[in-house]
């Protein structure tokens, strides 16, 4: 393998590894919805 094709890879899987991290945790950490304001209860 070439060192520029490696080089590739790697850069390819840190900035996907890194967006997948980064969005992961940005989900966990979001609060939940107030249950009083959402408006799929209103349509039961």
């Amino acid at each position: 393998m070439n060192t520029s094709a490696l080089i590739t890879m790697v850069a390819s899987f840190a900035v996907i590894t890194f967006m997948t991290l980064y969005y992961f945790i940005k989900v966990l950490r979001t609060p939940p919805k107030d249950p009083q304001n959402d408006s799929y209860s209103e349509t039961n």
